[in-house]
């Protein structure tokens, strides 16, 4: 027996030494599959990152102007943020960042790629220039304030607060810097002095050390972040620190998700049953479905970004169902939900639009295709496939690795629900409110051209009926076009 193109297939001819060698083969890929899905990961529960209003503001901005379609309106949200906090600072500055990210947007029009690309460059400088020149403003308001111990520790402490907008950055494309930096914040608290315990042994602030650290942070970001700060044509919009004379290009920097973001999965963990187990099958001898379930919990089956950011199947698809938390600022229009075509994940299979899906409930997805809100794909190994290759730019899955996810998929089962008899028919044990609402269920409505839920949700039928329909909720790409059609979910 030999598999070939993930599918098995005997040939009489060479008998038993094919089987035994192609078992040993596929023994072996096994093996080989389970150490490469085995590696190290990090805890599934990330602790959601604390920003400063305005650095919260500004890395969001950085996320976002980088996807095709732009999401404006996050822009603006967080434009106003970015402004306001120079407003016990410099009035004058609030209102020019503003009219000037006014002035940018006002050119958009139809968004051409070029438009776009140059607003969004554009909106990216002025910020990079606004939260450096904040900084700096707070790190001066507390040297002039030195003799206020309170006053100067809270004024530099909203400048480190605000640093967060370019450690990331910093710390990967120019170490040399970054450990300077850090050691130049350490010695500005420390040259703060003490307020002591009631003014009781209070030690001086040590001017010459506070200046000294002061002037190298400052002439840091000036440098690098402020002034006519510019971004070369082409790049990546994310705050690299160029002017420094040991920033290296060749550095990669890890993807980061913007602030906002929520990837974990829920607890408490949701309920799973598993066909397999419900029927008493040894777990020991089911070794394809067990590949599929650590492939499922693995990320390490997708490309980049997501394998870093340590997204698996089972971070959208927890226990099999849907994580009703996930949210990406830009990706998602709702928590549970994301744009699967977007330019981040998969830049190769970006649509240019901004078209999110809710995360689908893989519970019984053996009984339900077509697959895709669309039901674009009759086949589950091709639905599967698309996601790990156009939606995590993932590579070629190994046809044996597939096979186990499909068999581990397959083994997801509904629920049991005792208030259903098999035919999908409320059981006499049932409320009298779902009764009711039984009743409404098999009722025709005009609106539904005579119809009722039970006509495309058939209750003996898993509540699907395997078809698309136009219920004029999808905006079709032209007016005669037929992709207006939805997927009837169960």
């Amino acid at each position: 027996m030999e598999r070939a193109q993930g599918h098995l297939w005997t040939s009489n001819d060479r008998g038993g030494k094919l089987r035994a060698r192609s078992g040993r083969t596929a023994a072996y890929k096994c093996a080989v599959l389970i150490g490469a899905l085995s590696a190290p990961v990090m805890a599934h529960i990330v602790p959601r990152e604390t920003y400063h209003p305005v650095a919260e503001s500004y890395r969001r901005i950085c996320f976002v102007l980088n996807l095709n379609p732009v999401p404006w309106d996050i822009v603006k949200s967080d434009i106003e943020t970015l402004a306001a906090g120079f407003e016990q600072i410099d009035l004058e500055r609030t209102a020019l960042i503003t009219k000037s990210v006014k002035k940018a947007l006002g050119e958009l029009g139809e968004e051409e790629p070029e438009v776009r690309k140059r607003i969004a460059r554009k909106i990216f400088e002025i910020s990079t220039r606004a939260v450096a020149d904040l900084l700096i403003a707070h790190l001066e308001r507390s040297g002039k304030s030195l003799d206020q111990y309170r006053a100067a520790q809270a004024s530099m402490g909203t400048a480190r607060q605000l640093w967060a907008s370019f450690d990331h950055e910093v710390r990967y494309a120019d170490s040399v810097g970054y450990r300077k930096i850090g050691e130049a914040w350490l010695e500005l608290s420390s040259s703060l002095g003490s307020s002591g315990f009631l003014n009781y042994r209070a030690t001086p602030p040590d001017r010459e050390r506070f200046v000294e650290s002061m002037n190298m942070i400052k002439n840091y970001v000036e440098a690098n972040f402020g002034g006519a700060y510019q971004i070369p044509q082409g790049s990546r919009l994310a705050p690299l620190p160029m002017a420094s004379a040991t920033f290296d290009r060749s550095r990669a920097i890890p993807p980061k998700l913007p602030p906002g973001s929520e990837i974990n999965k829920q607890l408490p963990r949701p309920r799973q049953i598993l066909n397999m187990a419900e029927r008493g099958v040894d777990e020991r001898e089911t070794v394809l479905i067990a590949l599929g379930d650590l492939a499922f919990d693995s990320p390490n089956i997708f490309g980049e970004p997501a394998r870093s950011l340590q997204i698996s199947c089972n971070t959208c698809h927890n226990k099999s169902i849907t994580n009703p938390k996930f949210f990406i600022p830009g990706l998602s229009a709702r928590a549970g939900g994301m744009d699967v075509t977007n330019s981040f994940f998969a830049p190769h299979a970006n649509n240019g639009h901004f078209d999110p899906l809710d995360i689908p409930d893989l519970r019984g997805i053996r009984f339900t295709a077509p697959y895709g809100r669309s039901g674009r794909f009759n086949s589950l190994r091709e639905f599967v496939r698309n996601v790990i290759v156009n939606e995590f730019n993932g590579s070629e899955p190994d046809p044996v690795l597939m096979d186990g996810i499909i068999a581990y998929m397959l083994e997801f089962d509904f629920l049991p629900n005792p208030n259903l008899n098999h035919d999908g028919s409320l059981a006499d044990t049932a409320p009298e409110a779902a009764k009711r609402g039984e009743q409404i269920f098999h009722r025709p409505f005009l609106g539904m051209n005579g119809r009722s839920c039970a006509s495309c949700h058939i209750p003996s039928a898993n509540f699907i009926d395997h078809k698309r329909h136009n219920l004029g909720t999808v905006k079709g790409s032209s007016p005669y076009s037929r992709n207006r059609a939805l997927d009837t979910p169960t």
